[in-house]
C-alpha cells in the first residue's frame, strides 16, 4: 500500500508484530480468505472469524471475553426495518354531518 498516513498525518512505518511484542495492543486480526479472526490478546491465542459478507452495520461487543474461540462471533445482525406499501391506504369514512 502507498500514500498511507497516521491519524496525526505522520507517514506510516512497517511495524513487526510478534507474540512477544503485544504489550499494548488488545485487539489481533488475522485476514483469512473466508473472514477476519478477531483475537482478544488478553483473553485468548486466537479467535472466532467473522465472514466477510457480514453486515457492517451489526452491533459488535467489544468485551474480549465474549470473542471465546470456540464459540460464533459476538455479533447481533441489525434490525430490518418494516416494508412500506406502495400503495396509499383508504381513506377513513367520514362520520355522517348531525343536523
Amino acid at each position: 500500500m502507498t500514500n498511507v498516513i497516521n491519524a496525526d498525518g505522520s507517514p506510516a512505518e512497517r511495524e513487526l508484530i510478534t507474540q512477544d511484542g503485544t504489550d499494548e495492543l488488545e485487539w489481533a486480526y488475522v485476514l483469512h480468505p473466508h473472514g477476519i479472526e478477531v483475537i482478544a490478546l488478553h483473553a485468548y491465542d486466537r479467535g472466532p472469524v467473522v465472514a466477510w459478507d457480514t453486515d457492517p452495520r451489526s452491533r459488535v461487543t467489544a468485551n474480549p471475553s465474549a470473542w471465546h474461540p470456540d464459540t460464533p462471533a459476538p455479533i447481533v445482525a441489525p434490525r430490518t426495518a418494516p416494508r412500506l406499501s406502495t400503495s396509499a391506504p383508504a381513506p377513513a369514512p367520514r362520520p355522517a354531518a348531525r343536523r
